[in-house]
Formats: structure tokens, C-alpha cells, sequence
């Protein structure tokens, strides 16, 4: 299932994966159970206890860090949220949405034509960023780290009702469903993380450095 609402990306299109959360190797704690999905197996996890493990003997990172939260003035510049009405195509009825704050999802669609509850999507799309990954034996320049933030109105799980936040790791593979002290364990993650790669860097000089001198 495709993301509804989605503006137009270039690299590859991304998937939604439907009731899973599409998790990475390296993010094995979150605030809630979670669904991994690797290979196409899905397991069901609650509350795995060791978290930052993409490298053996890597530490945990540290307390996930203090986000501020939206100023007055920049929630107030956002603009109202839509209401718009649509026919339930399951019981006939007539029903009401309100988007969330800022919702950029087209929902004309669900709007003007009997749909489902459950496919009523708001969505906030984020900027993204391609690298030249390696996925099968040539480089294709793929998304990294882009997030939306989401509601699902009608979903049937009550999480997804409120505003969070999915992040794709790499192109297709996303981390659903985050709440904020999810998407705070993500951000810490990849803080040390880049830590890491930074530590790297300077091994990578040195290192270059000494070849350069040998020959």
C-alpha cells in the first residue's frame, strides 16, 4: 500500500508496510510493542530490552534528548485544519474529518467518491535527501532519513488515531507508528550513531595518511 498523499519524490516511490513496522538493524527498543518486518517475516516484539546493536558490543545510546516543543507563534502560523465531509462506502452514512494542523494530503478523492474509513490518511510530508546506495551490486541513488507525520482517524488502532511520526530509514524501509518518546529513542540512536561515523572519519585520515607515506 502506497502512502496516501504523498507529494511526488524522486529516487523510487515509497510503500507503507500495512500493520508492521519496518524496522532496521540497530533500533530495538521503543516505548511500545512493535512489529519487526525483515525478509518478509513478521514477528511480534514487546519492549526488547538491549537497543543500538547494529554493532557488537556497541553501548546503548544515551537518555533520549529534551525535543522542544512548538513555539505559540509557529503553531499559529500554520493554517487552520480542514473539515471536510465524506460517505462512509461501508454503512452509507455520512461522516466528518478534521486533518490534522497543516495536513498537505490531497484528500479530494475520499471526498468526492464513498470510501473507506480506514484509508483516510492525513499526512505532513517532509524534504528528503538521496545517497548512492548499494543494494545489488550497483549504486542507485536512494532516499535516506526522510519522516512524515501522520494520523490515521479511523484506524482500528487507537495509536494511530494521534498524530506520529513514520521515518524511513532507507528507501522503502520505515519505522512506523513513533510516538514522541519513540521518535526521541530514533533520534538518540542515530546521534551516537553519527558519533560513530565521526570517530570513523578520523580513523579513515589517519589511516590515509599512513598509506600515503608508505608508498
Amino acid at each position: 500500500m502506497l502512502r496516501r498523499g504523498s507529494s511526488p519524490r524522486s529516487c523510487r516511490r515509497p510503500r507503507r508496510v500495512s500493520g508492521a513496522w519496518a524496522v532496521t538493524s540497530g533500533i530495538t527498543r521503543w516505548s511500545s510493542t512493535v512489529l519487526f518486518q525483515e525478509e518478509g517475516l513478521v514477528v511480534m516484539v514487546s519492549d526488547i530490552e538491549n537497543s543500538a546493536v547494529a554493532v557488537s558490543g556497541a553501548s546503548a545510546p544515551a537518555s533520549p534528548p529534551v525535543l522542544s516543543a512548538p513555539t505559540a507563534a509557529s503553531s499559529a502560523s500554520a493554517p487552520d485544519p480542514r473539515r471536510w465531509p465524506f460517505v462512509d462506502r461501508r454503512s452509507g452514512r455520512r461522516l466528518e474529518v478534521t486533518c490534522m494542523r497543516g495536513c498537505d494530503a490531497d484528500h479530494s478523492l475520499d471526498a468526492s467518491t464513498p470510501s473507506d474509513p480506514s484509508d483516510i490518511w492525513c499526512q505532513v510530508d517532509s524534504t528528503h535527501v538521496c545517497m548512492p546506495i548499494n543494494s545489488n551490486g550497483t549504486p542507485e541513488n536512494m532516499r535516506v532519513l526522510s519522516a512524515t507525520l501522520n494520523m490515521l482517524p479511523f484506524s482500528d488502532s487507537i495509536a494511530l488515531r494521534a498524530p506520529h511520526v513514520s521515518v524511513e530509514v532507507v528507501q522503502d524501509e520505515w519505522i512506523e507508528g513513533l510516538d514522541p518518546d519513540g521518535l526521541a529513542t530514533v533520534i538518540g540512536t542515530l546521534r551516537e550513531r553519527l558519533e560513530h561515523l565521526e570517530e570513523m572519519h578520523g580513523r579513515l585520515e589517519v589511516a590515509r595518511a599512513e598509506w600515503r607515506a608508505s608508498r
